[in-house]
C-alpha cells in the first residue's frame, strides 16, 4: 500500500488530471497543430528541418509522434498535456518535501494541480514550455534527492539525462541544467565535486549528442539554421530588435498578468522558509525560467509557463509559513480561486461563449470547417498554403504545405523567406489552394504577394470570412 504520508501528493496528481480532462477534446492551438503536422510529415518520410521544417528540437517532435501513434487526431496531443500536469505536480511535491518539509511539498503539489492550468498562459495546451518543464522538474527532483539524501550518483546521472532531454523539447528548457549545476556546487567539494560534475555532465550530454548526430544525418546546415542560426542572424533586425520585443511584451502583458500577478506577489514571502541552499536553488530556477523567456524573444503568454513550478514552490512555502490556520486557508484560497473561478464559470456558460473563452477552441472549430472544405475540393496529393500562421489547418485538412515556414515569425526573420514565398506562388508547381487567413499586405507591405496572387489565383469560396483562392 502507498505510504499514507505520500497520499496527499498522489491525490493532488489525481486532481491535476481531473481538472485538465475537460480540455482533452477542445480545439488544438496553432502551435499544437503545426507541431502535429510536422511530426506527422516526418513519420511519413519527409526530411526534418528541410521539407518538414520546424524551429524546435527533436524531443518535442518525437513526443508528438508518440502521441499521434496512440491516435492521429487532436485528443491524443492533449493527453500529453494532462500527463504533463500530473507529472509536474508529483515532482514539485517531492522537491518541496525534500527542501522544506512535508507540508510545503503537499501544498506545492495541490497548488500546482490547480494554478498550473494557467488558462491565460495556455497551460492547457501541449506547448513546448510545458513539455520542457516535465523533464526539467523531474530532473530537479532527482538532483535534490541525491543532494539531500546523499544518494547514489545514479540519481544524479538520471537528473542529468532528463535535464538534457528538456533542452530537446525546447531550446529555452535550460532549467534542469542550471539548477543541476547549482546543486552539484552546493553538494560536493574537492574530488567529490569533480566526480559529481562529470556524472551530471555525461547525463546532460547523452540526449544532446544524440540530437546533434541526427542533425548531422539530416544536414547540419539545415539543423543549425532551424534551431539556432536564423534567430541569431535576426538579432537586431526589424523582426527581433528591442522595439519589436517590447511591442510583443506589451501586447501580451494583460494575459500574462492575469495568471502570474498573485503568484509573484505571494512568492516573495516564501523565500525565508528555505535554508541557504534552497534559496540558491530557487534563485537559479527562477533565473533559468526568465532567461528562457527572453531567449524566445516574442513573449507569447505560453513562454511564462516555464517559471511557474518554481513560483508555485515559493507560494506553497509562503502559505505554509502563515501561523494561523484561518489565514493560511485564506491565502491558499487567494492563490487558487482565480483559476477555480474560471473553471466554474466555464461550466455555466453557453456552448458558444465557452468556446470563445477556452484558448483556441473557437478558432480550431472555425479551422475544422475550413479544413472540411479544403478536403472536399482537393485530392490528397494537392498541396496548399495558408497565409501565414494558421498552421493547424495543414493538420486538420490532412494536406501538405508547399512552403516550409508555417508561422509568420520565420518569414519576418529569415532573409530569403519572403522571396521564396513569392517564387512559390509564381511557380508552375504552386499550391492548388491558398487560404488567406492573413491579408497579403500585412505579410508583404510592398504589395508583391498581393500582385502574385492576383496574377495566379482566383477566388473560389469564402468560409467563415476567410477567402480561399484556387490556382488559375
Amino acid at each position: 500500500m502507498l505510504d499514507a504520508a505520500r497520499r496527499p501528493i498522489l491525490a493532488a496528481a489525481v486532481l491535476a488530471v481531473l481538472l485538465r480532462l475537460p480540455f482533452l477534446f477542445t480545439g488544438l492551438s496553432t502551435d499544437e497543430g503545426g507541431y502535429a503536422y510536422v511530426a506527422q510529415q516526418w513519420s511519413r518520410g519527409a526530411r526534418l528541418y528541410d521539407t518538414a521544417w520546424l524551429d524546435r528540437p527533436q524531443g518535442l517532435l518525437l513526443t508528438y509522434r508518440a502521441l499521434l501513434a496512440i491516435d492521429d487526431s487532436g485528443w491524443a496531443i492533449r493527453l500529453g498535456m494532462v500527463l504533463a500536469g500530473a507529472i509536474i505536480t508529483v515532482a514539485l511535491g517531492a522537491i518541496g518535501w525534500l527542501l522544506a518539509g512535508r507540508a510545503v511539498g503537499n501544498a506545492a503539489a495541490w497548488i500546482y494541480a490547480v494554478v498550473g492550468i494557467a488558462p491565460h498562459l495556455e497551460g492547457i495546451t501541449l506547448n513546448g514550455e510545458l513539455l520542457a518543464a516535465v523533464p526539467s522538474t523531474v530532473a530537479i527532483a532527482l538532483a535534490v534527492f541525491w543532494w539531500r539524501r546523499d544518494a547514489s550518483l545514479w540519481w544524479l546521472a538520471g537528473a542529468g539525462l532528463l535535464a538534457g532531454t528538456a533542452l530537446t523539447m525546447k531550446q529555452s528548457g535550460i532549467d534542469g541544467i542550471v539548477v543541476g549545476v547549482v546543486i552539484v556546487l552546493l553538494a560536493r567539494r574537492g574530488t567529490g565535486l569533480l566526480a559529481a560534475a562529470g556524472v551530471f555532465a555525461a547525463g546532460v550530454a547523452a540526449p544532446l549528442v544524440a540530437s546533434a548526430l541526427h542533425g548531422l544525418a539530416v544536414g547540419w546546415s539545415y539543423y543549425w539554421t532551424a534551431l539556432i542560426g536564423y534567430q541569431l542572424s535576426a538579432m537586431g533586425g526589424s523582426g527581433s530588435n528591442t522595439g519589436t520585443r517590447l511591442t510583443d511584451l506589451g501586447r501580451h502583458a494583460g494575459d500574462i498578468a492575469l495568471d502570474l500577478t498573485v503568484l509573484v506577489v505571494v512568492s516573495l514571502f516564501g523565500w525565508r522558509t528555505f535554508d541557504r541552499g534552497g534559496r540558491w536553488l530557487l534563485g537559479a530556477w527562477l533565473f533559468a525560467g526568465f532567461a528562457g523567456i527572453n531567449l524566445g524573444g516574442s513573449y507569447w503568454p505560453h513562454y511564462f509557463v516555464q517559471p511557474l513550478p518554481a513560483l508555485v514552490l515559493l507560494v506553497a512555502a509562503a502559505v505554509v509559513a502563515v501561523p494561523s490556520v484561518r489565514w493560511r486557508r485564506a491565502l491558499a484560497a487567494v492563490v487558487v480561486l482565480p483559476t477555480l473561478g474560471w473553471l466554474v464559470a466555464l461550466a455555466v456558460m453557453s456552448p458558444s461563449r465557452r468556446a470563445d473563452t477556452v484558448p483556441y477552441d473557437a478558432l480550431a472549430a472555425r479551422d475544422d470547417r475550413i479544413a472540411a472544405v479544403i478536403r472536399d475540393s482537393t485530392t490528397p496529393d494537392d498541396r496548399i498554403y495558408v497565409l501565414e500562421s494558421e498552421a493547424y489547418l495543414y493538420f486538420a485538412a490532412q494536406r501538405q504545405a508547399s512552403y516550409p515556414y508555417l508561422w509568420g515569425k520565420p518569414i519576418d526573420k529569415i532573409p530569403d523567406a519572403l522571396p521564396r514565398l513569392r517564387a512559390m506562388l509564381n511557380s508552375p508547381q504552386r499550391p492548388a489552394l491558398v487560404v488567406l487567413d492573413t491579408p497579403p499586405d500585412a505579410v508583404d507591405p510592398s504589395g508583391g504577394i498581393a500582385a502574385d496572387l492576383a496574377a495566379n489565383y482566383h477566388l473560389e469560396t469564402v468560409v467563415e470570412g476567410v477567402p480561399i483562392l484556387r490556382a488559375n
